[in-house]
């Protein structure tokens, strides 16, 4: 079949080898077990967030212990299935039946919120695991949030992961590919080719934008900015954004909204033309059926992704990591045996971490990954990194200002 969504034509290099790629990864991995962890001294694990050797019966029987975890995300078509594929994954590891509660959310400034109010309070964390964008843990940081846990031999995962997304001792990344973009109608929008055209006045009454106050805000502003020629660091220019925003698409836009179910439904009735949400809903609309359904790809992408970190005071730290070693795990990244529907696993699985992930892309997928990821050597070289701590302190200012302009 031919896929017509496409990030950009130079995505598709080294397509052609992977298949090579695929088969040399079949003979020969360095990745460790899921379950695998490398051993302290006399046997036992080092877990540095409790600062504790641990035998293997000493970690059963506090996973027994804790019973549970909760851990703040997002709002995955998926979330059953791995909430499902984790406690199977407990049982059949450490044999204990465990919740694993996933608060799932496309605001997830909320859980900054009741963290910050937590720890004011001297209370348990309300979240075991954060698994969210990386600005949210930059925040956090500021304000003295997540725990130290790495390196932690219950995460032998941590070494398959590039170090350009880790932040030890604090945070590692599960996502390489991620950013705020435009999915739109190609049949019936064409004609758009720059986040600046979305002020076409063909698209009136056919666009949503985001809402104000979090990062799919944040990252649309930021590639708006950089096509205007401002600079995400200065407030006063973010204003300036804000207002060209609000002048020139504002009269386009149908609704303001964040909430995927809302933006799917218009999109998908033909009420919206373009929506601005994460790129995975390219791919999660082509899978589903929609095949006129494509990405508007900034001329500067600044990547969002997410990280995983463990709040100061969470009250299932030995879950917390087997959760974050899971989830690094080459199996999970590529969920390629899950029972879940493509558009599904493509909305999971968000580009290579490291050289070891590459050979797990499925067959299905061979052909045409490339028109929808990068390689990994683009992952390394092509994304333009955020200066987190720069864009936040400019964002209170301008998020606020964008709120106001929009009547939020």
């Amino acid at each position: 079949m031919q896929r017509s969504t496409r990030f950009s034509p130079g995505w598709q290099v080294g397509a052609a080898v992977l298949a090579v790629v695929l088969a040399a990864g079949a003979c020969t991995s360095n990745a460790p077990a899921p379950g695998g962890s490398g051993a302290a001294a006399g046997g036992t694990k080092h877990v540095s967030i409790l600062n504790k050797d641990m035998t293997d019966a000493d970690i059963k029987a506090e996973i027994t212990k804790e019973a549970g975890l909760v851990v703040g995300n997002w709002t995955y078509s998926a979330n059953a299935t791995l909430i499902d594929e984790f406690q199977k994954y407990v049982k059949a590891t450490y044999g204990a039946d465990i919740v694993l509660t996933y608060d799932g959310s496309q605001a997830p400034s909320e859980y900054l919120t009741k963290l910050g109010a937590a720890a004011k309070g001297n209370n348990p964390a309300p979240y075991d695991v954060m698994a969210v964008e990386e600005n949210y843990w930059a925040d956090g940081t500021a304000n003295g949030l997540p725990a130290d846990f790495l390196p932690s031999d219950l995460i032998p995962n941590q070494k398959l992961v590039l170090d350009q997304f880790q932040h030890v001792p604090t945070s590692i990344a599960f996502q390489s590919t991620a950013f705020p973009g435009v999915v739109y109608n190609k049949a019936k929008a064409p004609f758009l080719k720059t986040l600046k055209d979305l002020a076409d006045p063909r698209l009136k009454g056919k666009v949503t934008l985001p809402l104000s106050g979090d990062i799919t805000a944040g990252g649309f502003m930021l590639g708006l900015a950089s096509e205007l020629g401002k600079d995400y660091k200065d407030p006063n220019q973010m204003k300036e954004v804000v207002d060209w925003a609000v002048t020139n698409i504002g009269p386009n836009v149908l609704k303001y909204t964040t909430d995927q179910p809302t933006l799917q439904q218009l999109f998908e009735s033909g009420a919206a033309d373009a929506v601005t949400f994460w790129n995975s809903l390219a791919r999660l609309e082509y899978f589903g059926g929609h095949t006129d359904a494509s990405l508007l790809v900034p001329s500067t992408i600044y990547p969002a992704n997410g990280y995983l970190w463990i709040p100061k005071n969470a009250p299932h730290p030995v879950l917390a990591q087997v959760f974050i070693n899971w989830r690094l795990s080459p199996d999970v990244q590529f969920p390629n045996a899950w029972p879940i529907e493509h558009g599904q696993w493509s909305e999971l699985s968000e580009g290579f971490l490291g050289p070891d992930y590459v050979s797990k892309v499925p067959d299905w997928f061979v052909k045409d990954y490339f028109t929808y990821f990068p390689t990994l050597d683009q992952i390394k070289t092509s994304f333009k990194q955020v200066d987190w701590v720069a864009y936040n302190a400019s964002a209170k200012v301008w998020q606020d200002y964008y709120g106001q302009k929009i009547g939020q």
